[in-house]
């Protein structure tokens, strides 16, 4: 099954942009172990052996980051052999269960919507919160009044809300039905009491969608980031967005239960690598933007500014720097990325909704968990710093 994400459509189509087993960079650079002297990070551990990882992962500038780790030899520091494939978003489970490639760098949705299909694969740790990736973008001659816009003016929250929800009854609203958007529409709805009839549908992919709606047709439409930036540049106007639409989506590692079993300590070592550059892309945004943007337009032949990385980093979707925040921020069940209620929300709308799949997925393909406490135990919650940086 394919479903359309919110992520489809970046600045091009993703068949016009990526090519099925292009690499992400041709080699890994090696680093020496030694330590940047920053604290909170033990030295790097000395290796006799080296775990083979291939990852798929798409060029968006959050999983970019990853690159940074590649640049820096710090995967071989930890005792990996890691390589990047380029694929596809909508192709990245089938990459994976096919063994094209070990690990993938996707969502809880990837793995609730494939579970029937090929129970092997398992979610091990999410780490990229897209918790302001949803908004509803209403055309202006409406004159809808905004979420911001009531809670701005006194009205509570939970006022702003119910406004919000009662201007949209009867309205047209543009959305690709099956996917990230259909789905937040539906939660959307459903949160507030509100019948799918609420709503008038239009069912249209992201980049048809907004050619449509920037043409006249449809008085709210739901899309991606790069369709959100086209309206907003528009000035049209940002009805509601992020967490009061639907959960955050959760991006992460993917892999098989086998490969998992077989590599624990591995993973452990990949996030610590991740956390890493997360810690380091914190520290250093302008810089990391540069070179993310760089092997952005190297690998797609479009453009993603630095500019445009620092908006994204730690705004529109956020990072833990450690365990301790991950625990916060995701572990936690008012946490701003609660992985339960992604997972819920993901079971609802496949199987209660679309019926696209045949049963709830449980609880126990969602191994972050366990993976959270067994890498407290082994680096701790409150890790800083990072390994010997080089050049970007």
């Amino acid at each position: 099954m394919r479903l359309v994400s919110r992520r489809t459509g970046w600045r091009a189509s993703l068949s016009a942009i990526v090519m099925s087993s292009s690499v992400l960079a041709a080699t890994i650079v090696a680093g020496t172990a030694v330590t940047s002297g920053a604290a909170g990070v033990d030295s790097p551990p000395k290796c006799t052996t080296y775990t083979n990882i291939n990852m798929g992962t798409t060029p968006y500038q959050d999983s970019l980051i990853m690159a940074v780790g590649q640049q820096f030899g710090w995967y071989k520091d930890a005792c990996l052999n890691v390589t990047f494939t380029n694929t596809a978003w909508e192709n990245a489970m089938s990459t994976l269960a096919s063994g094209s490639v070990n690990v993938s760098w996707y969502n809880t949705t990837g793995v609730v919507s494939t579970y029937h299909i090929d129970p092997k694969l398992v979610y091990v740790y999410p780490w990229d919160i897209f918790d302001q990736g949803a908004a509803m973008m209403a055309r202006p001659s409406l004159h809808l009044k905004t979420y911001d816009q009531l809670v701005a003016s006194g009205v509570s929250k939970k006022a702003a809300v119910a406004q919000v929800i009662k201007e949209l009854k009867g309205k047209q609203v543009i959305v690709s039905v099956g996917g990230d958007t259909g789905a937040d529409l539906d939660t959307f709805l459903r949160r507030n009491a509100k019948p799918a009839s609420w709503v008038h549908v239009i069912n249209l992919g992201q980049n048809p969608g907004l050619a449509a709606f920037l043409r006249g047709t449809g008085d709210v439409y739901i899309g991606g980031i790069p369709q959100r930036e086209t309206l907003v540049k528009a000035h049209y106007s940002t009805l509601i967005e992020g967490s009061a639409v639907t959960p955050a989506p959760l991006n992460g590692f993917v892999t098989t239960r086998a490969f998992y079993d077989a590599n624990k300590d591995a993973f452990l070592a990949l996030m610590h690598v991740t956390f890493m550059e997360i810690r380091y892309t914190q520290t250093h945004r302008k810089q990391v933007g540069q070179f993310v943007s760089k092997l952005y337009s190297q690998q797609t032949g479009s453009t993603l500014s630095a500019a445009d990385f620092v908006a994204f980093f730690q705004h529109w979707e956020h990072y833990p720097l450690n365990a301790a925040q991950a625990q916060s921020m995701i572990f936690s069940s008012d946490g701003i990325g609660s992985w339960k209620a992604i997972w819920n929300n993901d079971n609802h709308y496949l199987f209660n909704v679309q019926h696209a799949i045949p049963a709830a997925v449980p609880y126990s393909a969602f191994l972050g968990v366990q993976f959270q406490k067994d890498y407290i135990a082994k680096y701790g919650a409150n890790e800083t710093g990072w390994w010997k940086a080089g050049t970007l």
